[in-house]
């Protein structure tokens, strides 16, 4: 409006203001050209941005994982440099790079876009994947009738490493053929149980006996003379001194009581410092401790401490693995791992224990990483709001025919 206004009163002027309305016609342009090129790259890398997640077979991972671990993860440091790293840091859970953070499997879940090997669901988003969890515990609450965190737990987490015992034993040998009818009829036993094989197994070539190798009898220790019959030995003689002599044992010396100060002299104790929430929660300093964290990206799982270390799968007893997984979960809540947990009502609502119960499930299935309480309790809201909307929506009825 400016420009036109302009241009006119240019050309009013007469002709002597031609050049003046050329120039503002070509600044004009240039204005809007370059107006255009901002908006163009602007959509652009907003569409960058954006771009759909895709899952990645080679890396096991989906593309958006490091963005939705800064965004969806706790702590923040341990999020920011898992986020910031260039290679996959060693205390990070396989399940985080599946936007999975309750290890849940495959069973064609909203936002679904592929799996691992061990058919770990890999999600677009952390926050699908968080709908997924309350959805499936919902599940098995309702209608399969697992509230406690022991029934829960059985059929949620099965073991990961149950191999066969002849796989973990040794080499696995060949199948046994199944004997023909007159191979049956010979050797009833089999061909081992037979006495020409019993014999070439105890005779060589020729028939002469095989010799086995036995170990060398070592002839028996000389035994020490009776208590009874024991030489008495005496203080000044060699073999005293070479066998020692007793020592007394040492008198533990008490020290002498320190005087005391008399009440009121002294200095008085100094109180605990009261936590400041905003230099917890200062942004500055949480990316002060995040740039010095990326070292630990290129330490490997072996050598972080305990506390760091991704969850490994326990081999020795799965009972032991559910006893301790359902004793997280029922002590999030302050029941015992055969109580009911109490997650639902009667009709379907969440209670006030699901959150906490999440997050510890979460806590035992991501190791050093924790889903954050914003990220579950934004799952648990768009859960009641679809089951109220579905809930009102079948009391209505279906709409009029025309």
């Amino acid at each position: 409006m400016i420009l036109t206004t302009f241009l006119a009163l240019s050309l009013a002027a007469g002709p002597a203001a031609e050049a003046a309305a050329a120039l503002v016609r070509d600044g004009a342009t240039r204005l809007q050209l370059g107006l255009h090129d901002g908006l163009t790259a602007a959509a652009a890398s907003t569409a960058s941005a954006h771009e759909m997640p895709v899952y990645r077979p080679e890396a096991r991972a989906v593309s958006n994982w490091r963005s939705e671990t800064r965004d969806g993860l706790l702590p923040l440091s341990l999020a920011w440099t898992a986020w910031a790293a260039p290679a996959d840091p060693a205390f990070v859970a396989r399940c985080v790079k599946l936007n999975n953070y309750w290890c849940i499997k495959r069973a064609r879940w909203d936002g679904e876009i592929g799996g691992d090997q061990e058919g770990h669901t890999g999600f677009a988003t952390a926050g699908q994947g968080a709908d997924a969890a309350v959805s499936l515990l919902r599940r098995y609450y309702g209608e399969y009738g697992r509230r406690s965190a022991l029934a829960i737990v059985r059929r949620w987490a099965p073991a990961e490493c149950a191999a066969p015992v002849a796989i973990r034993g040794g080499p696995v040998r060949a199948a046994a053929r199944p004997a023909t009818p007159a191979l049956a009829a010979l050797a009833p036993q089999g061909l081992g149980r037979t006495l020409r094989a019993r014999f070439l197994a105890t005779h060589g070539r020729g028939g002469a006996p095989r010799r086995v190798a036995r170990a060398p009898v070592r002839p028996a220790a000389a035994a020490r003379p009776v208590a009874g019959n024991a030489l008495r030995v005496q203080p000044w003689s060699a073999l005293a001194r070479m066998q020692g002599r007793p020592r007394p044992p040492l008198r533990a010396v008490k020290a002498a009581p320190l005087p005391t100060i008399a009440t009121g002299i002294g200095e008085a104790p100094r109180g605990a410092a009261a936590i400041e929430p905003g230099r917890i929660l200062d942004g500055a300093r949480l990316a002060a401790e995040a740039a010095a964290l990326p070292t630990l990206a290129a330490v490997p799982a072996s050598s972080l401490p305990p506390a760091l270390r991704p969850p490994a799968p326990l081999c020795g007893s799965d009972e032991i693995r559910i006893q301790a997984y359902a004793a997280r979960i029922a002590g999030s809540v302050g029941v015992k791992p055969g109580d009911d947990l109490g997650l639902f009502t009667a009709d379907g609502q969440a209670t006030a224990r699901l959150a906490p119960v999440l997050l510890a499930m979460s806590s035992v299935e991501l190791g050093a990483l924790r889903a954050s309480p914003a990220l579950v309790a934004a799952a648990i809201a768009r859960a009641d709001t679809e089951r109220t909307a579905a809930r009102r929506q079948a009391e209505a009825g279906p709409p009029p025919a025309p």
